[in-house]
């Protein structure tokens, strides 16, 4: 039986004694149905309201069928005159059903608590199927970032988020963006379970206050995302209207100026509970440690669910983010200098410097709204309707350095730069999954259709060349007129039927199996004010097949082995020889592992190894094509390594989250690089660790808790083609955090990150810009309360 069962079918233990009664409360990570059972009739004032019997039944079988545990404890229920509210992340509370026309006041209840939902360990997770599963039912590396580790560690920007995250090298773009990638290649990303086209790294992210969990899959994910590269896929699931009241808030002041505040209400709206809001604001207005730069930001986010039967629910929810950074950064030049291996010498000077005009400024405004309807059929069957409407508008201006410092002169060149842009994506899901019988046994099948447009239009101008400016003297740098001078606007359409089959051929043994057709189709032109012209098509497919097959075998009850192949497909808009564009990129990755939960399921741990093969990749074509101009499906890389990873609490008390990252990429066939390393930015080791450990509650340090961690990674090159250029030494941060629980609803903490002050290049670009020192030890004080 799996433990995500177990939980539900102890759901069925509910309280049913007279009004002197007690409620009780129960623990129940770590025990079958029987001994739960057990354990809570032994509480005196107990009765089940099935027998074991019938569990073993009809109802038991729509139980196991349910693919989590609100779902399998609602189906339980039907009937019974019970309902259950969800008091907080892996609570619930067993409660009568009032007849109609009466109060909701309720006599005694039972809490049940599964302590397995809480903490750094992820009890399901939907990245890789629709349907939530366990870690343990996917056939491929998964990571998830909790609300409480979000919580504990203070991470409010996707950097942040994503930088804790076992495999995911982050290099910053500006004060604001980031680049986002795994295993040598881009990351792409799905809100609420909805693929989308563009990655993580075009798109100006959220706050992390809108979001329940961030899940990560490793790997290529086209069978439910479509196109994309082979890094992983994100999904970013938001907070949702809950049933049961609750309030909570955070304050805080930190480094530089650093003020935040956040709130978050939800709850029922009507008598009957079923109508459910949320409501998420955020406000931040902060300082940076590089001299000038100033930054304001604020987030609202409001959801409605409405549940129309137990079976049938409704949602929809609208998020709007504004972000103004004024004086925007894109890092440090280097010296013209360089070492004795003909590496451009990084700069030493003080952290805060800041060599950009102060005029500068970076203005998003993004909004998202998403709509969904979903029902449960008594066959445990579900099916989904999912919409998603995201939009931005991006306005800069700045002066950006030109050049490397002259080693004699001191002096550097800058250039000058205006543009905007909107942006826009529709993306809609359909899916239904459910259990089937066949040879005796149970199996699942999910199939599925997805859609999207993503199209931008833009305008830019270049402004005056500034030359000579003696590095650190910014008065040359006045703020010019600029004229816009072109402008451009792209469009992408795709969509694919999609299926995947989960086929029970032994109790230890499983198959998962499943494929994608894709059409594609990526059109251009310039616009006004650029000479206006036609569109021009670009990459396109049309019902490629993508197809995907995995094998778990439960070694035992605590750990599971798997083996999966996944294919690539990445439509490519180069000129090809003859005519026409290239054929798009092709590959697999082949995937091993094993999974376990151990320490009576407390304790995840994953150890995983990889090998993607990336072929027909654009090849110069300088024998059809002297001049250059045109290429061939001829080129490969391969990006191979292996991952480990631990989350849960291996100690009472203890959070932990760490991973380790083991990666090798080369060029198998290129004309200028065959050989050589072809993700150079991407470290060959990355070490990341978090824990946090809260005292006894009987201890003389009742209340307080302590936590540590480090972010390390061995050197890496420029993340922009800079070769041998720029490169970064390998470097170790610490941070740490203190906590106090002050009583049951208020706590305050003190977050130090660098703790030991390292001063080290977080990552390296060009000997122009793009290298960023990492943020010197900063402190963030936060109070925060819960209703």
């Amino acid at each position: 039986m799996h433990r995500p069962l177990r939980l539900a079918l102890l759901l069925a233990a509910l309280h049913a004694g007279g009004a002197q009664a007690q409620a009780k409360s129960i623990d129940i990570a770590a025990q079958d149905l029987s001994g739960a059972l057990t354990a809570l009739a032994s509480q005196g004032g107990i009765q089940l309201l099935f027998s074991t019997d019938e569990l073993k039944g009809a109802r038991s079988a729509a139980v196991r069928a349910a693919p989590g545990p609100e779902e399998a404890l609602q189906r339980l229920l039907d009937g019974s005159g019970f309902t259950f509210v969800r008091s907080g992340p892996g609570s619930y509370v067993i409660r009568r059903r009032p007849p109609a026309g009466q109060s909701a006041t309720v006599l005694p209840e039972v809490v049940v608590t599964s302590a397995a939902e809480r903490g750094y360990k992820a009890d399901k997770v939907a990245v890789a199927g629709k349907i939530p599963l366990s870690p343990r039912e996917i056939p491929n590396s998964v990571s998830v970032l909790t609300r409480e580790q979000i919580e504990e560690q203070g991470l409010v920007t996707m950097q942040d988020g994503l930088q804790q995250v076992t495999g995911i090298n982050v290099v910053a773009n500006d004060t604001s963006n980031a680049q986002y990638w795994a295993r040598g290649y881009g990351l792409g990303v799905m809100y609420d379970g909805v693929a989308s086209y563009n990655g993580m790294t075009p798109s100006h992210q959220f706050d992390l206050a809108l979001y329940e969990r961030i899940e990560v899959l490793r790997g290529p994910a086209g069978l439910l995302r479509g196109v994309g590269e082979p890094g992983g896929v994100v999904n970013l699931v938001k907070k949702r209207p809950q049933e049961q009241f609750g309030f909570a808030w955070s304050a805080g002041a930190g480094s530089w100026n650093n003020y935040r505040a956040e709130a978050d209400v939800t709850g029922p709206l009507n008598e009957e509970r079923s109508l459910r809001g949320r409501l998420v604001v955020a406000n931040e207005d902060r300082g940076y440690f590089y001299d000038h730069t100033h930054g304001r930001k604020w987030l609202a986010m409001g959801a409605l669910e409405y549940a129309l039967s137990p079976a049938t629910r409704f949602s929809l929810s609208f998020t709007a983010q504004d972000a103004d950074v004024r004086a925007p950064w894109s890092g440090l030049p280097t010296s013209s200098a360089k070492d004795a291996e003909g590496h451009f010498r990084l700069l030493d000077v003080d952290r805060s410097t800041f060599h950009a005009p102060e005029w500068g400024r970076m203005l998003y405004h993004t909004e998202e709204s998403s709509a969904a309807a979903e029902h449960r059929f008594d066959n445990g069957w579900l099916a989904k309707a999912s919409l998603n409407h995201r939009e931005w508008r991006q306005d800069y201006k700045y002066a950006y350095s030109y050049s490397s410092v002259d080693v004699s002169t001191k002096r550097l060149d800058y250039r000058t730069t205006r543009g905007d842009g909107d942006y826009a994506r529709d993306g809609i899901d359909l899916y239904a999954s459910g259990p089937f019988q066949w040879l005796g046994r149970q199996h699942r099948l999910l199939f599925g259709f997805n859609a999207e447009e993503y199209r931008y239009r833009s305008k830019s101008g270049s402004g005056p060349v500034i030359s000579g400016v003696l590095f650190g003297d910014l008065s040359p740098l006045a703020e010019p007129d600029i004229a816009y001078t072109s402008g451009k606007e792209n469009s992408t359409v795709q969509s694919g039927f999609y299926t995947q089959l989960r086929l029970s051929l032994a109790d230890p043994l499983t198959l998962v199996a499943g494929a994608r057709t894709t059409s594609f189709e990526n059109r251009y032109h310039n616009v006004a004010p650029s000479k206006a012209q036609a569109w021009i098509r670009g990459a396109k497919a049309d019902n490629e097949v993508t197809p995907y097959a995995g094998l778990l075998f439960d070694v035992s009850r605590e750990v599971t082995l798997y083996a999966s192949y996944a294919d690539i497909f990445v439509p490519q808009t180069q000129a090809k020889t003859g005519g026409g564009v290239l054929d798009p990129r092709v590959g697999r990755q082949y995937e091993i592992g094993s999974k376990a939960d151990l320490l009576d399921g407390r304790l995840a741990a994953s150890l995983a190894l990889f090998d993607i093969r990336d072929r027909n990749r654009a090849y110069l074509d300088l024998v059809g094509d002297p001049d250059g101009n045109s290429y061939l499906n001829a080129g490969e890389v391969e990006s191979k390594g292996w991952e480990l990873e631990f989350a849960g609490k291996p100690l009472r008390g203890l959070d932990l989250s760490a991973g380790y990252t083991n990666l090798s990429t080369s060029y198998l066939k290129d004309k200028d690089n065959e050989g050589k390393s072809y993700s150079i930015f991407s470290p060959r080791h990355q070490y990341k660790l978090w824990s946090n450990y809260r005292f006894a509650a009987d201890g003389e340090l009742a209340g307080f808790s302590v936590g540590l961690g480090l972010i390390a990674q061995s050197r890496a090159q420029s993340t922009r083609g800079w070769r041998d250029e720029v490169v970064n030494t390998a470097y170790t941060v610490v941070n740490g955090r203190i906590g106090y629980q002050i009583d049951a609803r208020h706590s305050v903490s003190l977050a130090v990150n660098n703790l030991f002050d390292r001063k080290y290049y977080a990552s390296v670009g060009t000997p122009n810009n793009y290298n960023f020192y990492g943020e010197p030890r900063s402190l963030m004080l936060t109070l925060r309360g819960s209703y």
